[in-house]
């Protein structure tokens, strides 16, 4: 009766993003980051406040599982949320429900440390990227390493820019400020979703903002913060005006980090590299060696190497991220997360399932076995 009464709950609960009025999303927002606030979150459980995922939660409302429907999954974003020792049955809850749904549960950037949970649930799992990490204490703008590093905050200062980060609640100006310089850095690039930030009014207005400007007092680069409660600042949704100058990104993250030491953090996230090291080892599995592949012949698209290159200059740490996914055609699973990552919001997903019919919904099911 009470996994009955959880899957009634959670079916209920998956509408609340698009129902709730705007007073209802806020009061909705209040109690998710005070469940942060008590709990902890992880690597991407900021990403609940852009309101596109739906929620599970566990039968006795300790842990959050935030997902998102593509055809026949349920994609998990990151490990469960919450009380860790409840995870193992959060899980399999969740495993419950996607089977009353007659959906497949897939969780997409988990970290090794829950592995065995997944395994006990009959999970495999194939190996995505690393994530970048800094740790603060190690951080210095000493040493001959560090030469370039005061170099860059060097010429900036000698050029009149300043460094600051804005609190919330955010003015309207502000926020107008930054959407030219997001305007600017998008050109005729097309926003992500799911795994990816995305500029939102009111995702941002939840986050303190990190603001490089220039001697006229104009926004050049501007990056939003994320804090997991766990002293871990993740450097969110990053982005500058195409006019700014070179370097500008490498001394908005050099002030951040500065920040972060004096704020008490003792890790600073630079979020994922995409398919670093991954398929590498003479003894790696078959299906990472295939995405291996991806990554050299879709580098020239998407510059895997480059983002790597460019967060290898200032991380400390690398963290690996896996799929965990039950037994299925994987090439598929790729398939349907990149149409997940690539389109926008609930309002994409829909047109795409009305343009298509169910002919792709089909023909994915065929494929998916």
């Amino acid at each position: 009766m009470i996994f009955m009464r959880n899957l009634n709950f959670n079916f209920q609960g998956q509408q609340v993003n698009r129902d709730l009025s705007e007073n209802q999303q806020q009061v909705h927002s209040d109690k998710l980051l005070a469940f942060l606030k008590e709990k902890g979150g992880n690597h991407v459980s900021h990403l609940i406040f852009l309101q596109d995922k739906q929620q599970f939660w566990s039968s006795d409302q300790s842990v959050l599982i935030m997902y998102k429907q593509i055809f026949n999954k349920f994609v998990v974003l990151g490990d469960p949320i919450g009380d860790e020792a409840h995870f193992g049955r959060a899980i399999k809850e969740f495993n419950e429900y996607c089977k009353w749904k007659k959906a497949k549960p897939v969780f997409y950037q988990v970290t090794p440390q829950y592995m065995q949970l997944y395994h006990d649930g009959g999970y495999r799992f194939v190996k995505l990227g690393e994530e970048a990490v800094i740790k603060i204490n190690q951080f210095t703008l000493e040493g001959k390493k560090a030469g370039k590093f005061r170099n860059t905050m060097s010429k900036f200062s000698r050029s009149g820019f300043s460094f600051s980060v804005a609190e919330p609640p955010h003015s309207q100006m502000l926020i107008a400020e930054i959407q030219e310089v997001s305007n600017s850095w998008l050109g005729s690039q097309k926003e992500k979703g799911f795994s990816v930030v995305s500029f939102c009014q009111n995702y941002i207005s939840h986050f303190p903002i990190a603001l490089l400007r220039d001697d006229s007092g104009q926004i050049t680069a501007f990056a939003t913060l994320a804090d997991d409660y766990k002293q871990t600042l993740s450097i969110d949704l990053m982005r500058k005006t195409e006019s700014s100058l070179p370097g500008a990104m490498d001394m908005l993250f050099l002030s951040i980090f500065e920040w972060a030491k004096n704020n008490q953090f003792q890790v600073c996230s630079l979020g994922m590299a995409p398919l670093s090291n991954v398929g590498d080892g003479q003894d790696s599995f078959m299906a990472e060696k295939m995405i291996r592949q991806v990554y050299r012949y879709g580098n020239k698209k998407y510059n895997f190497k480059g983002l790597k290159e460019y967060k290898s200059k200032f991380a400390t740490d690398w963290e690996p991220k896996y799929l965990a996914y039950k037994k299925s055609f994987l090439p598929v699973i790729f398939l349907q997360l990149i149409v997940l990552i690539n389109r926008k919001r609930q309002l994409q997903e829909k047109a795409i399932m009305k343009s298509n019919g169910m002919f792709i919904k089909k023909v994915f099911r065929k494929l998916d076995f």
